[in-house]
């Protein structure tokens, strides 16, 4: 099996690849974008999750819509699936934690990448109703790719046992199919199912070191929570980090705030990237979507 890759000369192109990957999905599953409530030549973006009510107002997710030429005529922020999928205004969605999985039932049409994770992280409004996207799985491969440089690990360690997780270990199998790829996590039930579909080695937190052997990864990502806000660092984290960190190598930390696992990881030599290059990529999909609606 040969991997798919996304990296290009430059990351913005590489992000280029991706949108252009994730569109190419959605339409493959809606023959067409419809204009919808918003009118021709604007949008209405939703939001559900614990930080929806930031992201709907981020820079990030501006700056990606202004880049399109994208025209936000507004932005709701509900409070649970019932609420969002019940309401007509919006023609785009954020759907972020703990939601991400929880939605992906209630939406009739599932992208491949959405339905291969059960993840869903953005809802758009087609033609022929709501499609839930997994933009995350194409965002995270081109910033693995990325940090990566060209290089295929011989091991890719996942922390966490989340909707992140399921996307991130979809990407590593699209790009780089014959890695080993190795989960942990304290949740042992989600952990498991997560191994068998995407047929990986898994081992609890405090199993890891045994699994590993005298090998660290080559490629260690962070998908939990811990180091997304000051408050989640006041709790120990649930791995042994300096086990798991070898200089060289590459961690790859989806949380945008520089963390204190960042800060650990460049101290002991390690390539470090935090999550904005994806968050980037993620929403460049999502105004991608918005701009193809209005066409």
């Amino acid at each position: 099996m040969t991997g798919m890759t996304l990296l290009e000369a430059d990351g913005a192109a590489t992000i280029g690849a991706a949108v252009a990957r994730c569109i190419d999905e959605v339409r493959s599953v809606s023959s067409r974008l419809s204009s919808g409530s918003a009118g021709p030549d604007q949008t209405v973006i939703a939001g559900i999750g614990t930080t929806a009510a930031h992201a709907l107002k981020g820079r990030l997710l501006h700056d990606a819509l202004l880049a399109e030429k994208v025209d936000l005529a507004g932005t709701v922020h509900f409070d649970s699936p019932v609420e969002l999928l019940g309401d007509s205004r919006w023609s785009l969605a954020l759907v972020l934690s703990p939601w991400k999985q929880e939605v992906a039932p209630a939406i009739p049409t599932l992208t491949p990448s959405a339905a291969q994770t059960g993840v869903v992280d953005t809802i758009v409004r087609g033609a022929e109703g709501t499609v839930g996207v997994n933009t995350n799985s194409w965002a995270s491969q081109a910033a693995m790719e990325t940090l990566m440089g060209g290089r295929t690990p011989e091991s890719v360690l996942v922390l966490g046992s989340g909707g992140s997780s399921n996307s991130v270990a979809l990407a590593c199998r699209r790009a780089w199919p014959q890695a080993r790829l190795i989960g942990s996590a304290r949740n042992a039930e989600a952990l498991s199912t997560w191994a068998r579909r995407f047929g990986a080695e898994h081992s609890s937190p405090a199993a890891l070191a045994e699994l590993l052997g005298d090998e660290s990864p080559s490629l260690l990502v962070n998908t939990t929570t811990w180091g997304e806000t000051d408050a989640s660092e006041d709790a120990p984290f649930a791995f042994d980090l300096g086990r798991l960190t070898s200089p060289g190598n590459q961690f790859f930390d989806l949380n945008n705030r520089v963390s204190a696992l960042q800060t650990s990881a460049l101290q002991a030599g390690m390539n470090v990237m935090s999550g904005t290059f994806m968050q980037r990529a993620t929403n460049a999909c999502r105004a991608a979507m918005s701009k193809a609606r209005m066409r």
